[in-house]
């Protein structure tokens, strides 16, 4: 149907005519990705393979007082275990026909292809995150909170409590990296905790004290020997995480690539368009492994009541 012709204005123009369409476009925002910061990424194991594996070495024995003559000397041995993960392809695709491109080539800042694969490399990005957060049970990968290795503690008391004291505050932020280090024996040494983003604004806004401009979180990361740094993910955040999870959570972890990995072999790529008829469709494919912990006690995860 066509526009409404204007009758209070030049009446020759149809009202879609006399529309400005502004130059610049608006795209819609999203939360943050931020596993590409937060975890060492390793393109280490080839994108032919189907999975990677490697190996755990634990020592084990003791010493004790002998007399010069003994021969029940205590023993002393390498224990070796092997770790393997799947790896799985990641794959997506989109299409445009001649007829779009060509609509497209008469609007302004409208670049089809490109936008259409930006909506594809977002969506790669969000599963690459659930991945490194939830891991793929169904494919065997592992994640953050699909491997049971990773001790969790569950405490008494949540920063969203009614009535909770800035003293119980900063004792929640520290239990997990003290009982990394003091379960350890001093070996493991977290320097970062990921937290919910309500978590993080309780903290980032409550002053220490009513007499005290400093807040809990600056007051926490300027008295913790080990955490350096505390970033708020929205993935830990109960009602906000597609239903994965039903409590908030807290991570606590070393950030070391000898402490774990997040094993990309194949980067997102677009393979080249293929013409079906009057329509393009573009694929595009990776290859990932999900989160390595090669020291699974480096990590502790620490789950609202």
């Amino acid at each position: 149907m066509p526009s409404e012709i204007r009758n209070d204005d030049v009446g020759i123009f149809l009202a879609r005519e006399l529309e400005t369409i502004l130059s610049r476009s608006y795209e819609v925002e999203y939360a943050d990705i931020k596993y590409a910061s937060l975890l060492p990424i390793s393109s280490e194991v080839g994108p032919g393979a189907d999975s990677f594996t490697y190996r755990v070495f634990d020592k084990q024995g003791s010493m004790k007082v002998i007399q010069d003559k003994a021969q029940d000397l205590p023993r002393a041995d390498v224990l070796r275990k092997e770790v393997t993960h799947p790896v799985r392809s990641l794959g997506a695709s989109f299409a445009y026909t001649i007829q779009e491109t060509r609509a497209a080539a008469m609007v302004p800042n409208m670049n089809l292809e490109q936008r259409r694969a930006n909506a594809v490399r977002r969506a790669y990005e969000e599963k690459v995150q659930e991945i490194a957060f939830f891991g793929d049970s169904p494919s065997g990968m592992k994640g953050f909170f699909n491997n049971d290795q990773v001790d969790k503690i569950v405490p008494d008391k949540w920063f969203t409590d009614a009535g909770i004291t800035t003293d119980e505050m900063l004792n929640l932020l520290n239990e997990p990296a003290t009982r990394l280090v003091n379960g350890s024996n001093m070996k493991e040494q977290p320097n970062t905790m990921l937290v919910p983003y309500e978590v993080y604004r309780i903290i980032s806004t409550t002053p220490r004290s009513s007499t005290s401009d400093t807040t809990v979180l600056e007051f926490f990361l300027r008295t913790n020997p080990f955490i350096t740094a505390i970033e708020p993910i929205n993935e830990l955040e109960a009602d906000k995480s597609g239903g994965e999870l039903t409590k908030d959570r807290i991570v606590t972890y070393d950030r070391s690539p000898d402490k774990l990995q997040l094993h990309i072999p194949q980067p997102l790529e677009f393979l080249p368009p293929i013409r079906q008829a009057l329509e393009f469709s573009v694929a595009a494919h990776s290859r990932i492994g999900g989160l390595a912990l090669y020291y699974p006690k480096s990590v502790i995860v620490m789950e609202e009541d």
